[in-house]
């Protein structure tokens, strides 16, 4: 068999030996045994491949030979690969894989993955303050389990939180600690499912438009999802209704996603009556919220006790906390509280640091800064663009008959993994005319700005256009 190319470890160009891009937050040897080990199980590897000559591969990435000698010494201790005097191969006895067919956006080559200006990439750097760190070693160095409902000391915390940044009164019983805003929705449709569904689950009304990652948690624990376009109870405020049926109303009042619009008072108060008749719980995501001058909660006009508010850290630290809370009324959190999965002791115990030392407070004060920054740069970039109020996050609509699919493959083919706008509307044809959406969480202004100006030139083609006012409007 051929020999495999120290240019395809990696993703190497192979041109005169140059450097390759190298994710910096993982150990060099690592990368090159995760790249090789996945090439072994997508059978880019057959068994009995010769593999290049340490040295020659070193040469071709530009790293140490000690970084590629550990990382082959490694997988042929996991049996992956064998050394003989002959060289270095993948294991004859391992065997062959299935071929595999990898998703990919249309026109894409099969092994690009694009991830800049990806929507939901945070800005990276931020967190790194010496009180963060501590506030991880210290809890590092002691760790501790918690109950499945939380650790008190943070729920104590996250009723303060609560207190201060959304103006909510919360008894800190009343709080669930969870792994996020999609954790928090699995408990709150585990407690609802009795409710008069069939095999434990239910009807879900989902606010149209919406994050897909999230109104795919209910259709993946069997719940039927009815889009709903909540401005109808800003236009008949006197009679509007919830889908027949529905157990629940999943809505974003402050921050709805795409536009990041808010929901206006009257239309909260309609949308509370319309709960109250269908005897229907209403699921309020409030993600992000810290980061804007947002309204209060729905929770704060529910003297009914008819919301399930949902809160995450996603947005305002990283994805990677994997940490959110959820405030319910006290008969459904007793149902909830058996479903309840423990949180990593340690994930709990440096946020309560953290929270204790004010250092989310000053967090989010830097990153209101550094947003507003990168939406600022966006509109110099694309002046018709819609950027979000709050948060990372923009949109770009196209012109009226452009295609959007083939807008967002350009994109994907230059290295930009924006997505399309329809994606948000679960009903064909609902969205405000095709548009991409995209985050700003470049790692630098410099970075954001050569990013922005690269989609400018894939999209040129497909005529960007402001939003127009009925877009606006609803």
């Amino acid at each position: 068999m051929a020999a495999v190319c120290a240019a395809d470890v990696l993703g190497s160009t192979g041109m005169g030996g140059g450097r390759v891009i190298i994710d910096h937050g993982r150990p060099l040897p690592q990368q090159v045994v995760v790249d090789i080990r996945g090439r072994v199980a997508r059978g880019e590897l057959a068994p009995g491949d010769p593999l290049p000559a340490t040295r020659l591969l070193a040469r071709e990435l530009g790293i140490s030979r000690g970084s590629v000698v550990t990382a082959y010494e490694q997988l042929v201790a996991e049996g992956f690969l064998t050394a003989t005097h002959g060289g270095t191969r993948v294991n004859p006895e391992l065997p062959r894989p299935l071929p595999q067919r990898r998703a990919r956006p249309a026109g894409a080559p099969a092994d690009f993955q694009p991830t800049e200006l990806r929507p939901g990439a945070p800005v990276t750097g931020v967190l790194t303050t010496g009180l963060w760190r501590s506030a991880w070693r210290a809890a590092a160095a002691d760790p501790r389990p918690h109950p499945a409902s939380g650790s008190a000391e943070l729920r104590e915390l996250l009723a303060t939180h609560i207190r201060r940044a959304r103006q909510v009164d919360v008894d800190p019983e009343r709080i669930l600690v969870t792994a996020g805003a999609r954790d928090g929705l699995r408990l709150a449709l585990g407690a609802l499912g009795g409710r008069g569904g069939v095999s434990g689950t239910g009807t879900l009304a989902v606010e149209e438009p919406g994050y897909p990652s999230l109104t795919g948690i209910p259709r993946a624990l069997g719940w039927r999802t009815v889009p709903v376009d909540t401005a109808a109870f800003r236009e008949a405020p006197t009679s509007p209704a919830l889908p027949a049926g529905a157990q629940a109303v999943l809505v974003t009042p402050n921050h709805q996603f795409p536009w990041g619009e808010r929901m206006p008072a009257g239309q909260r108060l309609s949308l509370l009556g319309a709960a109250r008749r269908a005897e229907a719980m209403i699921i309020e995501d409030d993600y992000d919220a810290e980061l804007r001058s947002a309204p209060t909660p729905l929770l704060s006009l529910d003297p009914g006790e008819r919301v399930i508010m949902l809160g995450s850290f996603a947005k305002t630290l990283s994805p990677a906390v994997g940490l959110g809370y959820l405030v319910a009324p006290a008969p459904l959190l007793e149902r909830m509280r058996p479903l309840c999965v423990p949180v990593s002791g340690i994930v709990q115990d440096a946020m309560t640091r953290f929270l204790a030392q004010d250092g989310l407070r000053r967090h989010v004060a830097r990153a209101r800064r550094i947003e507003r920054q990168r939406r600022a740069l966006f509109t110099e970039v694309f002046p018709e663009g819609v950027p979000m109020e709050g948060g990372l996050h923009a949109v770009v609509l196209l012109a009226p008959q452009a295609d959007e699919a083939g807008a967002v493959a350009a994109c994907h083919r230059a290295g930009l993994g924006v997505a399309g706008m329809s994606a948000y509307w679960a009903s064909p044809g609902a969205a405000a005319g095709p548009g991409v959406v995209l985050g700003l969480g470049a790692r630098t202004p410099e970075r954001l700005r050569e990013l922005l100006v690269r989609l400018r030139e894939a999209l040129t083609p497909y005529g960007p256009r402001p939003r127009p006012e009925r877009a606006a409007r609803d």
